[in-house]
């Protein structure tokens, strides 16, 4: 199987980064106007490897990685060529290499093999000096008045960036909806509050798909017996004795979308610590706190369009919190790759340091998902960001044969495969499962053990 995964691998790098078509890009993108040593696919090499191995590259290193591809330009050389053409140039690559490397959907365990994918949906927000606001609009307040959001579809399944887009720092979740047209039908969507929308479902249901999301307060459902009268949830739950049950709804007071509600009654200290919360923000944006939040604060409350014969309640308990994976997606982004921080003050020089970082975040997806599940029947998992870390350690040793030499890459591809193999693997734990774990074992845990 690792014989396979490193052949395909090679074939889909090779292809993705292929010279001729490269330099056909930079050329119809307008960066490339005459004949020069530094064409767009050294460029594009240089600008790539150069944020893999130094994720905080300065134009000297830079300089330096171009001079170790064959060629020599100085520092102030290659700033002069990050402009508006390179913006479109690097845009265009990360597209196009996105779509050429894909991987193969994963199985990971056989109540999920049913969907063609399960997607994980959130945004980060990367902040950029305050000189940039009127480009890079912000929120303010504590936080920078000048910033990027990245609004980030994840395939878990398949291990990369199904879909991603750049919004200003001010742009809310809620109004995000691009990302529902690159829906599979037969997949799950899960979601986290910030982004509950009706419309939004509407538009999933269409697509032949299912959505995963916490409800939230102020959504008006409906019983089926009774599409008059709302649910008034704290009378409903004060009646619910086990500490998981479910009722077939409504969702919105005009809509035809059928659910699940699924109602998970939570820890004593979970429920307290939530309460604590709520009171804080209240009393910082000078609010009070009604009974009816504070009752909720002891549940937890899932809605979903997926049939009781798809998954089980633990089940859909357990592909929530998936939700978390995203979150280690973004923190290796940030704390491996630097993408939030992006040097200059000049929108070019930002936006082609950020495409270039996001097409080695998509090479190092591309190579370390396939060897996720590859061992799990011998519980064996592989940390990305320790896979990252040897991927950055090595990524120079495949800057000449990438797009150049087939054979030559893949016997790189093999190295590198086999010290994440033997290298890259999570710490065991005895106390706490993993997030996979937990997923294999959902139907076997009790409430308290998915939410410890």
């Amino acid at each position: 199987m690792l014989n396979t995964i490193i052949r395909q691998a090679g074939e889909a790098i090779h292809t993705a980064f292929e010279s001729d078509c490269t330099n056909l890009a930079a050329k119809a993108t307008g960066w490339l106007m005459r004949r020069s040593k530094l064409d767009g696919f050294t460029f594009l090499k240089v600008l790539v490897i150069g944020f893999m191995r130094h994720p905080r590259a300065s134009l000297n290193q830079l300089s330096q990685i171009s001079e170790g591809l064959g060629v020599t330009i100085s520092p102030q050389g290659i700033d002069e060529r990050i402009n508006a053409a390179a913006v479109v140039f690097l845009q265009e690559r990360l597209a196009a290499i996105l779509a050429k490397l894909e991987n193969k959907r994963q199985r990971v365990m056989e109540s999920l093999s049913g969907f063609s994918e399960i997607y994980i949906q959130d945004s980060t927000v990367i902040s950029l000096s305050e000189g940039l606001q009127t480009i890079f609009p912000g929120v303010g307040g504590k936080a920078s008045e000048a910033a990027i959001k990245i609004q980030l579809l994840f395939g878990f399944m398949q291990g990369q960036i199904a879909h991603w887009c750049l919004k200003n720092g001010r742009s809310a979740d809620q109004i995000y909806h691009e990302h529902s047209a690159h829906l599979l039908p037969g997949s799950l969507l899960i979601q986290d509050l910030g982004y509950f929308s009706i419309p939004i479902f509407q538009q999933v249901v269409k697509r032949s798909a299912f959505f995963l999301t916490r409800w939230r307060q102020g959504a008006q459902l409906y019983r089926l017996t009774d599409l008059n009268h709302p649910i008034y949830l704290p009378d409903l739950l004060a009646e619910q004795e086990p500490e998981v049950a479910e009722y077939d709804v409504q969702l919105g007071e005009q809509t035809c979308i059928s659910a699940r509600m699924i109602c998970v009654r939570l820890p004593t200290q979970v429920a307290e610590e939530r309460r604590r919360r709520v009171r804080q923000d209240a009393i910082r944006k000078g609010r009070n706190v009604s009974h009816r939040t504070l009752a909720l604060c002891n549940w937890n409350i899932f809605l979903t369009n997926l049939p009781l014969e798809r998954l089980s309640l633990h089940q859909i308990l357990m592909c929530y919190s998936l939700r978390w994976q995203i979150e280690l997606i973004f923190k290796l982004w940030k704390s491996q790759a630097a993408i939030n921080r992006l040097a200059g003050f000049r929108k070019e020089r930002i936006l082609v340091e950020l495409y270039a970082k996001m097409i080695g975040l998509v090479l190092t997806h591309f190579l370390t998902a396939p060897l996720r599940f590859i061992f799990l029947d011998q519980l064996i998992e592989i940390s990305l960001p320790k896979a990252r870390q040897i991927l950055q350690d090595r990524i120079i040793l495949f800057a000449g044969f990438i797009g150049l030499n087939l054979s030559a890459l893949q016997e790189a591809i093999g190295t590198l495969v086999t010290s994440i193999s033997r290298f890259a693997r999570k710490t065991r734990r005895s106390k706490h499962l993993s997030s996979l774990q937990r997923l294999r074992f959902a139907d076997q845990l009790s409430i308290s053990q998915l939410y410890s």
